[in-house]
């Protein structure tokens, strides 16, 4: 069994849990982690996670996930809204808007994102308009909040 966490200093939990499940496929894998966005939970889950858990969790509650995940089943902990997955995943952002999202937890202002694109100013408002209506985030700050969050999320 592991456990490990989404962002980690070489390479992010998504990623290695992965390599782990394509070379050590009976091995089971909890994900243990800051990160509650039902999103990031998707991605350990499509990555081969069998487990969720917030590292605020008690000994308790980790040591309840290890029994079941140990014994084939799965543990999402309940404090990340897991049940709300199936909705999100209809939310659809196009390439180019997971490319501005990208760029936007970069730090790069609309100007920047227009110039390293080749694209309008005009064009990247757009873009963030329909990624705040499509993900109902609500204003500015949120967005950059969102894109700097998830960031992971849209490579």
């Amino acid at each position: 069994m592991v456990i490990t966490d989404i962002r980690m200093p070489k390479k992010d939990g998504i990623s290695a849990t992965k390599v782990i499940k394509s070379e050590f496929p009976e091995t089971k894998v909890i994900a243990f982690s800051m990160f509650d966005q039902p999103e990031a939970v998707e991605q350990m889950r499509q990555a081969g996670a069998s487990g969720y858990i917030m590292k605020n969790s008690s000994l308790k509650k980790v040591l309840e996930a290890i029994h079941v995940v140990r014994t084939n089943g799965t543990y999402f902990d309940d404090a990340i809204g897991f049940n709300n997955v199936a909705t999100n995943e209809t939310i659809k952002l196009s390439t180019r808007e997971k490319e501005i999202l990208r760029l936007i937890g970069d730090g790069k202002t609309s100007q920047e994102i227009a110039d390293q694109l080749f694209i309008g100013k005009t064009t990247v408002d757009t873009h963030r308009k329909n990624i705040l209506k499509k993900m109902n985030i609500h204003g500015k700050t949120d967005l950059i909040r969102f894109a700097v969050e998830r960031k992971y999320d849209f490579h």
